[in-house]
């Protein structure tokens, strides 16, 4: 679940503030790599991102790194791999800190990242999630996506996991 690619054009993302003072949600800047490394740990235990890693993502990777926003602190984050050749975008990593679950901050950064990828002609977005992270399920199944097959295997600690497709 973790490999990866930048996409510089992130001049077209939308910076998107909820009506009601929520969360902003916006493209990740670089100097935010503590801010992030921080978040990716407090939110996976195992299978975490290094720094060297998370700086690629950020800095040259064809991707895009989004973040949630509430007074100056970074609370969520999604990055999203491209494959412009093929038109296919992968949901890579999809963190909110425990403190902001079940708020709607997943929501908010999915309905983001979906909505900007229609509109630059990709066509399919696929992730990879836990067969026991039943939140995290739903969550996806609620914004259109269909199970594709099982990994067997497919974490570090043994654990499958589900593969989701979702036509944009």
């Amino acid at each position: 679940m973790r490999e990866g690619a930048r996409d510089s054009s992130l001049k077209n993302f939308k910076n998107f503030s909820s009506k009601r003072g929520g969360p902003k949600i916006r493209p990740a800047k670089k100097e935010e790599l503590d801010a992030l490394l921080s978040l990716e740990e407090t939110c996976f235990k195992e299978e975490t991102f290094h720094k060297k890693q998370l700086r690629y993502l950020l800095s040259k990777a064809k991707s895009i790194v989004q973040v949630a926003e509430i007074d100056g602190n970074i609370i969520g984050s999604m990055i999203i791999l491209l494959r412009n050749h093929i038109s296919n975008a992968r949901i890579y990593s999809l963190n909110v800190h425990p403190e902001y679950r079940r708020a709607g901050i997943a929501s908010l950064l999915m309905d983001t990242a979906l909505e900007y990828l229609k509109e630059q002609g990709f066509k399919n977005i696929t992730l990879e999630v836990g067969v026991n992270n039943k939140a995290a399920q739903n969550l996806y199944r609620s914004k259109g996506f269909f199970v594709d097959k099982t990994l067997y295997k497919y974490y570090k600690n043994g654990d499958d996991a589900l593969h989701l497709v979702r036509k944009l």
